[in-house]
């Protein structure tokens, strides 16, 4: 037993040596620096340490300070001032940990949280941002900034505000007021044309000589085509056949015995046009809406060669016309809007500007449109366009010396005088909207039209039967409690089309002369209140 209990002494000596050459041997393969930052375990529970950005605090460690870590240098930033004082100050916003070790390498976590001091940055955005009302709060390392802007424009200064002071934000702010808007143009256009142009064309024949005069109009040519025999007979018009005239003449005749034919153009014509477009369109405010009330009409297009180098072929292209509104509003708060409009009404025309192609006919268009950008408040109007536009054409043809006479030369002469005015406005005006509750009383095209009777249709030429005044159901409730609803007579109910009545009872005066009382006003009687088909008198 003494034996073997010397050997298990002898043992345990050997496994301790062998344990002691081992240690020896790993603190010798630990590098000095793996040795210098080896952290202890720490005996104290972890403190948290809250700290703004650009502010320090001070900081007392639970025992005499060895040496300090910090593990985000980014974040935070540390100073030793003594063994028991240590000043964290703030870097950026984040997290990080300082570590605090004492004699025995026993280490001091503390948590430092490093925020944004939120109640200075609020101040500066009231200052920056008046009428706003933001708030602002902290997760983590992402501010979150909430609240209404008074304008549109502060958004992005806010943006360019968070990124000069080097701060992760999330914006959640929006501009107060409506973002709806509503836009109404008015395209009005008035047109007037005048012409005045006087033309003769005469020939005369005869066995011994024949002449004519055939100054036509300003395109040019005769007034209408004359044809002269070799004889000198011209050839007149048989109304037992079918002749042509030429559109151009207004006035001809002719003596046949005397073999003369005179064709005349005297035309005095006034033209006048109106053009009245009045889109409506709502759009949210930052987007882009479109509205077009009119149709396409059909272009050829030759197109070249085939494959095998011969032929061609024609493809159909399609062109939109007719009143066109496209709009990007922009609510700017305060009840100011920007708007971005292009409103455009054009028409096709068969006048100057039209061709024809191989037997197609391709209308001219005729276009009105305007484009801009403008800035104005809830409700206000805008003339974004407008033109003035006056011409005078006149052309005269003579012959010379003969069209120069006093009177005769109107034989030899054509004359034409033309003047045109056009004017056009284009107005805009912007509303802040919002959609209706209801529609039951809404009035939409064509819901009160009326159908006629067979007597207004075919008696009376009416394509429209007469709508009968209509109360609410309230006020037909109130005229039946206050027993008005028996009320007969020409005052009984009037509609909205129908003229006032003008009282025709004479006027009496109610000046008190020495100290008498006024006459009293008499009544009218019905027949003096009736209305009548002759117009009501201003005079008394």
């Amino acid at each position: 037993m003494r034996k073997l209990h010397t050997l298990a002494r002898r043992a345990g000596l050997g496994m301790v040596a062998v344990g002691l050459v081992l240690g020896a041997l790993s603190a010798a393969s630990t590098p000095a620096w793996a040795q210098d930052t080896q952290i202890g375990a720490t005996t104290t529970p972890v403190q948290e340490v809250r700290v703004s950005v650009g502010r320090s605090t001070l900081i007392k460690p639970a025992w005499a300070a060895k040496r300090v870590s910090v593990t985000d240098p980014k974040i935070a930033d540390i100073q030793v001032l003594s063994p028991n004082q240590v000043l964290v100050s703030g870097k950026a916003v984040g997290t990080t940990d300082i570590f605090i070790w004492n004699q025995d390498e026993q280490a001091q976590q503390l948590h430092v949280e490093v925020t944004i001091d939120r109640a200075a940055l609020k101040a500066d955005l009231a200052k920056l941002f008046p009428g706003s009302t933001l708030d602002v709060q902290q997760s983590r390392d992402v501010l979150t900034i909430a609240g209404v802007l008074a304008r549109v424009e502060q958004a992005q200064q806010l943006h360019q505000y968070m990124l000069a002071a080097n701060l992760k934000y999330l914006d959640l702010t929006s501009v107060a007021g409506v973002q709806q808007v509503q836009i109404r143009v008015v395209v009005a256009e008035a047109s007037r044309t005048a012409i005045r142009a006087l033309g003769i064309n005469a020939v005369l024949g005869g066995s011994s000589a024949f002449g004519g005069s055939t100054i036509g109009p300003d395109s040019g040519g005769a007034l209408n085509p004359i044809s002269v025999n070799p004889g000198g007979t011209v050839q007149h018009m048989n109304f037992n056949v079918a002749s042509t005239v030429s559109p151009a003449v207004t006035l001809f005749g002719g003596v046949p015995s005397a073999n003369l034919q005179v064709f005349i153009q005297a035309l005095a014509e006034n033209q006048y046009m109106r053009i009245l477009a009045e889109p409506s369109l709502v759009a949210f405010s930052g987007d882009t809406a479109n509205f077009l009330a009119g149709g396409e009409f059909p272009i050829p297009v030759v197109q070249g060669g085939n494959s095998t180098g011969s032929g061609t072929s024609i493809s159909i292209e399609y062109k939109e016309f007719g009143v066109r509104l496209k709009f990007r509003p922009t609510v700017l708060g305060d009840g100011a809007i920007r708007l971005q409009v292009a409103p455009e009404v054009s028409q096709l025309s068969n006048g100057p500007g039209s061709v024809q192609i191989q037997g197609f006919s391709i209308p001219a268009l005729l276009t009105r449109r305007a484009e801009t950008t403008l800035e104005l408040n809830n409700g206000q109007t805008f003339a974004i366009a407008g033109l003035i536009n006056q011409s005078v054409e006149s052309r005269t043809s003579r012959v010379p010396g003969l069209g120069d006479l006093p009177i005769l030369g109107a034989l030899f002469r054509s004359v034409r005088y033309q003047t045109g005015d056009t004017e056009l406005v284009v107005l805009v005006t912007a509303d802040l909207v919002e959609p209706m509750n209801s529609v039951r009383h809404l009035v939409t095209p064509g819901t009160v039209h009326v159908r006629p009777n067979d007597w207004e249709l075919y008696a009376m030429g009416q394509i429209e039967g007469r709508i009968p005044p209509k109360l609410a159901p309230a006020d037909a409730r109130f005229l039946q409690e206050a027993g008005l609803d028996r009320l007969k007579g020409a005052g009984a109910w009037a509609t909205f089309d129908a003229p006032a009545v003008a009282s025709r009872a004479p006027i009496q005066s109610t000046k008190i002369t020495d100290g008498a009382p006024p006459a009293p006003v008499p009544t009218p009687t019905p027949d003096e209140v009736m209305p009548t088909d002759e117009p009501a008198s201003d005079t008394p």
